[in-house]
């Protein structure tokens, strides 16, 4: 009965020693552990044998399971990069769209600034509706835009 336990000790050891890199239980664990079984009761041989094979399903259920843990972590960290990605993005042409709008709105207080200078109603009309339109529009709108454009594949920004 020594015998055997020692040798289901050497097998599981080397089974166990998969995980640390050592290999999987080798032919003579195996062959060691078979030859200690020989002789006795058939319900102990069965219960061993029970037993390695449930320490082997346990082994091949840990790898999966830690296999599968490397695929959530490589997916995360996709995911991750496309959420930092599309952060940026997403903040400059925030910053580009009211630069543009600041710009926009400068240039119609300069006309609005000349349409008052020459006393001229019909450009003072003119460049307070042109600046109504700019105000009332929604700089996210185009924010939006891009963000649906960036969930397509077919996406393309062109620099103009």
């Amino acid at each position: 009965m020594k015998e055997l336990f020692m040798s289901a000790g050497k097998f599981f050891a080397a089974a166990g020693s998969k995980k640390s890199g050592k290999g999987a239980p080798t032919s003579s664990s195996a062959t060691d552990l078979a030859k200690a079984m020989s002789g006795l009761p058939v319900h102990v041989v069965s219960g061993v044998t029970d037993l390695v094979g449930q320490v082997t399903d346990y082994l091949k259920i840990a790898e999966q399971e830690q296999t599968r843990r490397t695929d959530i972590i490589a997916k995360r960290d996709v995911a991750l990069a496309a959420m930092q990605h599309q952060r940026e993005i997403m903040s400059e042409m925030i910053r580009f769209t009211f630069q543009e709008r600041a710009a926009v709105l400068q240039k119609q207080f300069q006309a609005l600034d000349q349409a008052l200078a020459e006393n001229r109603p019909e450009l003072v009309n003119a460049a307070l509706n042109s600046m109504v339109n700019v105000i009332q529009s929604s700089p996210f709108k185009s924010v939006q835009e891009m963000q649906q454009a960036l969930g397509t594949k077919d996406f393309v920004i062109r620099l103009e």
